[in-house]
């Protein structure tokens, strides 16, 4: 029984002008957005799966449920999207029986074929495989399921279009419609065969890692165009006529003049505050010599730049990415930074230097998107979608582009396309994360017609048995002179490193402590603090990722105001100061890590060679918690990482900056040797032949340890305006507000999507994430809710928040930013 004619069916309910938004409107919006009806087979398939990945919701248990009450759907939502899968195979076998393509031509077809039956049955929720003996909704769903939807409608649609489907109305009896699915489900395995014969053919073309490569992105792309075109019209925009926006080529030009201006006075600025003069016409050098280089290679995609810290390496791929849009080779720029700390700085430099508004996305960017009284709906997409001139986010936001765990994740690929991409400091990937990484950048590269620049000190190994294009070096420049001088100075456990901190500190002034582990800065702090005078403790300063967001910002900028002023402080921290943080000090004293991270600490020391007459000083020291534990294995568990730093440093104990560039390549060099991470690149192959979930939500630091976030209810004296806004948009006046707000029963139900990521991301600044070990002693667990609430509001310091809370013995709490 058919209780809602297609023709009736609603999408969504009414806006609020009463406006209805009609199933049939929508699924021909998705159905542009995906392929044409009269393209090519392939086209013609993408568009069919558009016309049908909700039929489902012709159903009358679907109806009804959109038609209730909103309470009422907070419930529970009817599933649907089963429905749009089996149609659309049961279209697809008929649609290839009227065609009779040939053999070859036939296995592509059931190849692009099933990857949108399974797209489509999943389009709600996780990338899924696309590779089984069974069809995605055998043993969930059946035939009968489908009786209360209008077949004669939505056949009758999909017929407009596809004329070779006329002759369906038999499949309208309820026993040939169970008679042709399972069909489908015999042919099934048959299918699923010839689309792995059909993928096998396409890895033994070339390089078969770079081919699996490009047949996940190409996959991720129909995924994304469903996903993309579902999600735009749900939003009220038409997806065909959504304008992607783009830096013009006058707006580019316009840009770099605005650039040149601001090197320039950022250069008379550096050069006022005692910058050496050498440096400043080295760092314009280099961004001209990149220019240049650019010009040279037009139709390169893969480009690096290797630039000492401190030798303007942002500035100069700003430039380079702004000439490659003024040529017509690029339409946007992305911008990649692996930490929020480099994000946020970096991002306020571009817009400044070049005048270009910057979107700035983070898992925190939804608090920046308030919604105004009259909001333009295409800014609600515009953050997920990257449909920005200029966009800066992070590793982990970059990895679910091209590693997407969800669906939604692959919206992302619409900003991608045509784009200028700069990845600042690539070697923070972690190794077992890079040749993926690079595969399927390069893969981006020739797929979605973007461009890469990888920008840093200290560039990994771009080789793997991955790369086909030759990627063009736009500048490696070795130091000018000597900023700094790294020296290893023996062994040290807690006492003995606070008594020649402190030493150092009161000869030469700013000096930081840069630990592996957590637990380890927190320590060494309290042993310098209680050798402190009390007018030097003014000075101290504590940074680690056991402070909250809010706590761990004002610090910073608090830590940067004393160094601008010229005046002495004294900094222990974890990693967080080394990639990107624009911090110099004159003495940088660091726990042996792997070696490109102390050519990262030693880019905080003595940044723009001012002013001494002798280099900073950078000593290396091998950590021994209580005088014996070795704690660096906690963080860097790579066992040929860790030998081939130790054996670099006992080769070369002390070094100046201008040997760290050859040093670096040897690290590099003798890694990749002994451990090229081959493995990496089955999972690649698998993952082409449609075991997604082998690269899906691959981290770019690497495995982690589970965590839990810990609801500290601090209070701040000042809070960035964004989150005073968000408090207020929430109706809360403080964190104990927000806390009672977020556990009230019921409250996040009343929540739409964007909403509900809004009021999350105004939790986060409030929280610190802890192993779950940890979480256990210091959290307060509440029912139906994932987040904990600090128990003790003691176990929260002020110096140096949760840093110093863990279970005794425990290795996994060893957490390093």
């Amino acid at each position: 029984m058919v209780g809602y004619p297609l023709a009736d069916c609603w999408a969504r309910p009414p806006d609020e002008a009463g406006r209805e938004h009609l199933l049939a409107d929508h699924l021909r919006a998705v159905a542009a957005a995906m392929g044409r009806p009269d393209g090519d087979y392939g086209k013609r398939l993408r568009f069919l799966a558009g016309l049908l990945h909700d039929a489902g919701k012709a159903s009358e248990r679907w109806q009804k449920y959109i038609r209730s009450s909103a309470a009422e759907r907070c419930k529970g939502g009817v599933p649907h999207a089963f429905a749009g899968a089996m149609l659309f195979a049961l279209l697809l076998e008929e649609l290839l029986a009227a065609w009779r393509p040939a053999w070859r031509e036939k296995k592509a077809l059931l190849a692009a074929g099933l990857s949108l039956v399974y797209f489509i049955y999943h389009h709600h929720g996780p990338v899924p495989d696309t590779v089984g003996d069974y069809p995605p909704w055998q043993g969930e769903h059946g035939a009968e399921e489908l009786f209360t939807c209008d077949l004669q409608g939505i056949f009758a649609l999909a017929s407009g279009y596809f004329p070779e489907l006329a002759r369906l109305e038999a499949a309208l009896v309820p026993s040939e419609l169970s008679r042709k699915l399972a069909g489908v489900a015999a042919a099934w395995k048959k299918w699923q065969d010839a689309a792995l014969d059909h993928i096998a053919g396409e890895l033994e073309r070339g390089n078969r890692f770079a081919a699996g490569a490009r047949i996940c992105v190409v996959k991720n792309r129909e995924n994304h165009r469903l996903i993309t075109g579902d999600r735009l019209h749900a939003a009220g925009i038409d997806p065909s006529r959504v304008p992607g926006e783009t830096i013009t080529a006058p707006e580019a030009e316009a840009a770099l003049e605005r650039l040149e201006t601001f090197c320039a006075h950022r250069k008379e600025n550096l050069h006022r505050d005692g910058a050496r003069g050498e440096l400043l016409e080295m760092r314009e050098k280099s961004r001209r010599a990149a220019l240049t280089a650019l010009r040279r290679n037009p139709d390169a995609r893969f480009f690096t730049l290797e630039l000492p810290t401190g030798y303007g390496k942002t500035l100069t791929a700003l430039s380079v990415g702004l000439a490659a849009v003024a040529a017509g080779r690029a339409s946007r720029l992305i911008y990649v930074a692996p930490y929020l700390s480099i994000l946020s700085q970096a991002a306020a430099e571009i817009s400044a230097a070049t005048g270009l508004e910057i979107l700035v996305h983070h898992h925190l960017a939804a608090l920046e998107k308030l919604p105004a009284a009259e909001t333009d709906p295409l800014e609600a997409v515009a953050m997920d979608t990257w449909s920005a001139p200029v966009v800066a986010t992070t590793y982990n936001q970059f990895f679910r582009a091209l590693f997407p765990e969800r669906g939604q994740h692959t919206v992302r690929l619409k900003g991608l396309q045509g784009a200028f991409v700069i990845v600042d400091e690539p070697q923070t990937v972690a190794a077992t994360s890079w040749v993926p990484f690079l595969a399927v950048t390069e893969a981006a590269a020739q797929e979605l017609d973007c461009r890469f620049l990888f920008t840093t000190a200290t560039l990994p190994e771009l080789s793997g048995g991955v790369f086909e294009l030759e990627p063009v070096s736009l500048g490696r420049e070795d130091a000018l002179f000597d900023r700094y001088r790294v020296q290893s100075i023996g062994s040290l456990a807690e006492d003995q490193l606070a008594e020649k901190v402190v030493e150092t500190f009161r000869v030469r002034g700013a000096t930081t402590v840069i630990q592996n582990t957590i637990q380890d800065a927190a320590l060494v702090y309290d042993r310098i603090k209680a050798l402190l005078r009390e007018d030097e403790r003014r000075r101290l300063y504590f940074l680690s990722g056991r402070l909250t967001p809010l706590h761990k910002r004002a610090r910073l900028a608090e830590i940067r105001r004393v160094l601008d002023a010229k005046e002495p402080a004294l900094v222990v921290s974890t990693q967080v100061l080394e990639a990107g943080v624009d911090l110099s000090f004159r003495v940088v004293f660091r726990a042996r890590p792997l070696f490109p991270s102390v050519i990262q600490a030693a880019g905080r020391c003595n940044r723009h060679g001012e002013g001494e007459t002798e280099p900073g000083a950078v000593y290396l020291f091998d950590f021994r918690r209580g005088g014996t534990e070795d704690t660096r294995r906690y963080i860097y568990r790579d066992v040929v990482r860790r030998e081939v730093t130790d054996v670099l440093l006992q080769r070369t104990p002390a070094f100046e900056e201008r040997a760290s560039g050859r040093l670096i390549r040897d690290y590099y060099r003798e890694c990749f040797r002994r451990n090229p991470h081959q493995g990496a690149l089955q999972k690649i192959e698998a993952a082409a032949y449609g075991h997604w979930r082998e690269l899906a939500g691959i981290d770019p630091f690497g495995p982690e340890h589970p965590t839990c976030g810990v609801f500290v209810p601090r209070s701040y004296d000042k809070v960035p305006e964004v989150v005073r806004q968000g408090l207020d948009y929430f109706a809360v006046g403080d964190p104990e507000a927000l806390w009672t707000r977020y556990t009230a029963r019921g409250f996040l139900g009343t929540l739409d999507f964007e909403d509900r990521r809004r009021f999350m991301a105004l939790m986060y600044q409030f929280l610190v994430p802890v192993p779950v070990e940890v979480a256990r002693e210091v959290g307060e667990p509440v029912a139906d809710r994932t987040l904990l609430r600090l128990r003790y509001a003691t176990y929260y310091r002020e110096d140096i928040g949760l840093s110093l809370v863990a279970p005794a013995d425990e290795p996994l709490s060893e957490q390093f930013i």
